[in-house]
């Protein structure tokens, strides 16, 4: 083959790492992944929260009631708990560390600095109480210019 045969370097397309010759490139319009995931079907997480909120029948001390079955859960293992089950206590123990149950909302280093101070403040007094500064920005309407 003569050089003459060859098209120009700028017009040979360039093929290697995550660039297929233009003979396996998908084509315009189509998806790469035909079939792909099903209109309508669920993930793991929307399973679980349907299965969870699924209403069953519980028998407590007589009376039916139909309760989530996250709920149903949530009972049994309270009741295992006082029936002193290790694993049902340490169950209720990690539910209630997780929904912030053991911390002291009356410290104020728990609960951080209020966002608001009730009454009038002035600037000053604001910024003294929670350690704002205020850096004064040069104006750019102002016709001169310190450089």
């Amino acid at each position: 083959m003569k050089k003459s045969d060859l098209p120009p370097d700028h017009e040979i397309p360039k093929v290697g790492y995550r660039r297929p010759p233009k003979a396996h490139q998908f084509r315009k319009g189509r998806s790469g992944n035909p079939r792909g995931r099903k209109a309508g079907e669920e993930n793991m997480i929307a399973i679980f929260k349907r299965q969870a909120n699924r209403r069953v029948k519980v028998n407590d001390n007589g009376r039916i009631m139909m309760l989530p079955l996250a709920e149903v859960i949530i009972l049994q293992n309270i009741k295992a708990a006082l029936q002193k089950n290790s694993n049902a206590v340490a169950n209720m123990f990690r539910l209630a560390e997780e929904a912030d149950e053991f911390k002291d909302w009356s410290d104020p280093k728990v609960m951080g600095k209020p966002l608001f101070m009730p009454g009038k403040l002035s600037k000053e007094d604001f910024m003294v109480e929670s350690d704002i500064g205020i850096i004064k920005m040069p104006s750019r309407t102002s016709g001169s210019r310190e450089d």
